[in-house]
């Protein structure tokens, strides 16, 4: 199977397809990174395939737009390709483009999540995530997952794991991997957040004789990274202390948290990162920072159903000590999502169907 992945150079996107080719066997990748000439021809080539994106176009025509919207270096790579069973894309930007490399070279097209405005039907297949679940019936060009894939499973990080705390010389305790992620209109995350979070890590540290292993984002406010690295990165039982922006000894150092925790904290902000944290096999925490009478989006009604499948167990600051401690001590066995090997499974037999 041959597949071509278009990319919009997000992580977060990056990821999700990154995933699904690793649960593809016999796969042979190509990837693409899609740059755009200017954003308006982007948002142009977007509507026009609003319109056509379901009619047959002349190769000369797409050529022609592809030639217009994208950088030469874009084009150029693109016209290399002469033969591909799938174009994989994630995110709006480059799903115009996945539609018309498709039509070139006669592959199934695949989307994960829903692109604006395209949607989704004109593709072979849609990968949705449980609240871009519009539609009352089932289309057949849907596959529906809980979260959104991601490369992350039980399997790889307990391979990682022993590996590791050799590497590190890490003692036989418990450890706690905490997944900070930054603010959006529903989700603030403060200093205040931070002074409090701090001291549930050093009460949890001493009283459990347990290590904390902390992460931020990029998208982390600097006066809370500011607040973090002045109280944990030093402390003894806070061995990892990682900030995407600084280099670090290790070679992928979120997963190594994800690996070598018993039990990972992760903030409701970011879904991708519920995600991930969700597919580990490992009990989650999903920390909710925002106010109580704030307006909940739409990943919480995501959050209950994961809830209700112990999937994870939400908390806030006030109560995350108590969920530490239970969470830690629990005997209810975890239950991991498995939307990755569920979005592999639905491009193979889309190959098959060929």
């Amino acid at each position: 199977m041959r597949v071509v992945i278009l990319s919009d150079n997000k992580p977060g996107h990056y990821k999700q397809s990154l995933g699904i080719i690793e649960r593809l066997p016999n796969c042979e990748m190509e990837w693409v990174t899609i740059e755009f000439q200017h954003k308006w021809r982007d948002n142009l080539l977007r509507v026009f395939m609003c319109v056509f994106g379901g009619i047959p176009l002349p190769r000369s025509l797409i050529q022609t737009l592809l030639r217009w919207s994208l950088t030469v270096d874009t084009y150029n790579t693109l016209t290399e390709f002469h033969t591909a069973h799938i174009i994989l894309s994630t995110g709006s930007s480059v799903a115009a483009v996945n539609l018309l490399l498709g039509q070139t070279l006669n592959a199934k097209t695949v989307t994960c999540r829903r692109p604006s405005p395209l949607g989704t039907r004109y593709f072979d297949l849609a990968i949705l995530p449980m609240f871009s679940w519009h539609a009352k019936k089932d289309k057949d060009n849907v596959c529906k997952t809980v979260g959104v894939p991601n490369p992350i499973s039980p399997g790889t990080l307990n391979a990682e794991r022993k590996q590791l705390i050799q590497e590190l010389n890490l003692p036989d305790c418990p450890r706690i991997g905490i997944l900070i992620g930054g603010t959006d209109r529903h989700e603030t995350i403060t200093a205040a957040n931070t002074e409090e979070l701090c001291k549930v890590c050093e009460a949890t540290a001493t009283e459990l004789d347990a290590q904390i292993l902390v992460t931020t984002s990029r998208r982390t406010p600097t006066d809370v990274v500011r607040s973090l690295s002045s109280k944990l990165k030093h402390a003894d039982w806070c061995p990892i202390f990682i900030e995407p922006s600084t280099p670090s000894g290790l070679t992928y150092p979120y997963q190594a948290i994800l690996a070598l925790s018993d039990l990972l904290i992760v903030t409701a902000d970011s879904f991708s990162m519920v995600c991930e944290a969700a597919s580990s096999g490992r009990p989650v925490i999903l920390l909710t920072l925002s106010t109580e009478n704030t307006k909940k989006p739409k990943r919480y009604k995501v959050y209950k159903y994961m809830e209700q499948r112990v999937i994870v167990r939400q908390c806030r600051l006030d109560s995350l000590k108590q969920h530490i401690t239970d969470g830690l001590t629990s005997r209810v066995p975890n239950t991991p999502l498995q939307d990755t090997e569920t979005a592999a499974q639905a491009i193979a037999r889309l190959v098959v169907s060929r």
